[in-house]
């Protein structure tokens, strides 16, 4: 059954048309992507259907009663509260109910001990039907709710306590604004890039979690791999309208090619039976001056007719107008080109860094990867000697010059113009700055642009393309994809596979680090696990890893460099041993909750009322089984981020 139609949508912004004669349909249950460059649309498509913007042509049908769910890019928080005191206002009817519960309960108490007091029968009446309610919209599971999907967000217990929304970085503040979103359970579920600021584990967790939502998810998403994963129809927005692949990213790609290639075929023909037509045409005419006879020039002027009327079919184009993206290397280096040994780091009480080890040689492809705080771009930073280790050695091989791409683009300097910015890095004219930035997709007067008003995209391009122009043979990229869309994402994945130089970076996108490295560190509990492979081999070797199972060595680098088996063998015995200890936990809670809900009934149960003795006895039993639930709940949280 339709949950939304959009049909022959036109929407301008302007003189600007953003969207022409877009259509969108979509049944209730189904994962749709929709994707596209930067600026075609894509979120304004999702405030169309949220009801945030109006359009010039076209109409839109929601299904009666659906509940609309889209995360804005800034939500808005209560001032001073706790993460754990946000996340709870989307449950305020409950709070109210528990709050009313707890009063009703004090009121029956009071009842009770003055005895011949009228109303205790009215009161338990009462109590009885708010506590079916409370229980019937789930007000005995909405916190373990909470703590399900803000874990699964990558928040901790501590974090959910003590931290306040006031002190969130935006990436924070966004995962926070998700887990509201997700909490709140919509009919329909828009999703603009959920995987921003998510680290790996996170993005896992979510896409299982949207692969079994009951609901019905749009995304748009510049992660290839997660929509792989997540969704099984993708829209394209082509030149404001739609284009629609019954698969998931990677039948898109396919059959993106496979489109271009009919529609390729097809022009061809008509431009080689044009051709024809024209020649034929001119001969007709040319055989009729020379013979006089009418019947050539009636002939010419049918077949000119019949030319004239032939629908043109346009020349078809696979990818629009993308950045000219190539690195070069002037002059190699070294064959060493890092190596960190014995690294400390720390921060304040948090030792971030532990004894770690790290060597990276001549063209090496190789990825840092771990969760959100774990200290990769601290060791970029130490690499890069902007920041001092406590202790061990970074060792920067000869010849080595380094080009850095900071998430942050620390490096700009917001007043320059676009030909300044470029030629700070590069020698070169202003002309061959301005030819560059063209190439480049800033055109005219684009280029006079102050660097401070780019939009993340923009200084992305911007940096890649002073990197392109540096003499530089080490790139260290800390997440470079993360503003790019996805066309300039493919350019940069070519780029750097045929780079001929090194390459260390940070990054998300599995899709990317599939496509580019050859290497990958992961940074756990400080210290750096080295896997010689892409993204999905290093997913192979942690899943084996947790089976116990022993790794194959897969060539000469990694025989020197294989983990210890007996380690490897103690590393997933314990595994097993968390998971045992997990599941007996779960069990322990599950069992404390059905004593304290018992608890609750023996405690208004009309036959205990008059027995002061007994009610205290029940609320002390009550209270402990509280805090014992309590301490089980920091217990499981303990071991779920192990």
């Amino acid at each position: 059954m339709s949950v939304l139609s959009l049909n022959k949508i036109r929407k301008d912004y302007g003189v600007t048309e953003v969207l022409k004669d877009f259509s969108l349909f979509v049944n209730e249950g189904e994962r749709v992507g929709l994707i596209g460059p930067n600026g075609c649309g894509k979120t304004t498509v999702f405030k169309i259907i949220a009801g945030m913007e109006p359009f010039e042509e076209g109409s839109l049908y929601i299904k009666r009663g659906t509940k609309i769910g889209y995360l804005s890019q800034m939500p808005d928080f209560n001032q001073g509260f706790t993460l754990l005191d946000e996340l709870k206002t989307i449950y305020q009817e409950l709070l109210d109910m528990e709050k009313n519960l707890r009063q009703l309960e004090q009121n029956i108490s009071e009842a009770s001990s003055n005895k011949g007091q009228p109303g205790l029968e009215d009161l338990m009446e009462e109590y009885s039907k708010l506590q079916h309610q409370f229980e019937l919209r789930g007000g005995y599971n909405y916190d373990s709710k909470i703590r399900q999907i803000a874990y699964g967000m990558g928040f901790s217990e501590e974090e959910l306590q003590n931290s306040v929304v006031d002190n969130l970085s935006g990436g924070e503040k966004t995962r926070l604004g998700l887990v509201k979103l997700l909490l709140t359970e919509p009919d329909l579920l828009l999703l603009d890039e959920p995987t921003n600021h998510l680290d790996l584990p996170s993005i896992q967790w979510l896409e299982e979690y949207l692969k079994n939502y009951t609901g019905t998810v749009i995304i748009i998403s510049h992660d290839r791999y997660f929509l792989d994963q997540v969704v099984s129809r993708i829209v394209e927005i082509k030149n404001g309208t739609d284009e629609i692949y019954h698969g998931n990213y990677s039948y898109y790609l396919e059959e993106r090619k496979r489109r271009y290639e009919q529609l390729r075929h097809a022009y061809e023909n008509q431009q080689k039976k044009i051709k024809q037509m024209e020649e034929a045409i001119k001969r007709l005419y040319q055989w009729g001056h020379q013979s006089n006879s009418e019947k050539f020039f009636k002939r010419a002027k049918s077949m000119q007719k019949s030319l004239d009327r032939m629908e043109r079919l346009e020349r078809p184009v696979l990818d629009g107008k993308q950045m000219q993206l190539e690195f070069e290397v002037k002059e190699r280096s070294g064959r060493e080109v890092l190596h960190v040994e014995n690294l400390h780091k720390r921060f304040g009480e948090r030792q971030l860094l532990k004894g770690l080890d790290m060597d990276i040689y001549w063209q090496d492809k190789t990825a840092l990867i771990g969760r959100n705080g774990t200290g990769k771009t601290t060791l970029l930073q130490i690499i890069l000697d902007q920041i001092k280790a406590e202790q061990g050695d970074v060792w920067i091989g000869a010849n080595v010059r380094i080009g850095y791409y900071s998430q942050e683009f620390e490096g700009f300097h917001p007043d320059d113009d676009l030909v300044t910015a470029l030629r700070r890095e590069s020698r070169m004219s202003e002309d061959e700055a301005r030819n560059a930035l063209a190439a480049f997709l800033f055109t005219d007067d684009e280029v006079f642009k102050k660097v401070g008003s780019l939009s993340g995209g923009e200084k992305s391009r911007l940096r890649l393309l002073q990197l392109m122009n540096g003499d530089y043979n080490f790139l260290i990229l800390d997440e470079p994809t993360n503003h790019l869309d996805l066309p300039s994402r493919e350019v940069l994945e070519e780029a750097l596979k045929v780079y001929p130089g090194t390459v260390l970076m940070v990054s998300h996108d599995r899709y990317f680090l599939n496509k580019v490295v050859d290497y990958i560190y992961e940074l756990e509990e400080g210290k750096l696990i080295k896997y010689h492979g892409n993204y999905d081999y290093y997913r192979f070797k942690k899943e084996e890893l947790v089976q116990g199972k022993e790794m194959e060595e897969k060539d000469n680098r990694e025989k020197e460099n294989q983990s210890d088996y007996h380690r490897l063998k103690e590393e997933a015995r314990q595994e097993r041993k968390r998971q045992n200890q997990i599941a007996a936990l779960e069990e322990s809670i599950e069992e404390i909750e059905i004593k304290i809900k018992e608890l609750e009934q023996a405690m208004i149960d009309p036959e205990n009322l008059n027995n002061i003795e007994l009610l205290n006895e029940l609320k002390f039993d009550y209270e402990k089984l509280q805090e014992e639930l309590n301490e089980l709940y920091l217990q499981w949280e303990e071991l779920m981020i192990e």
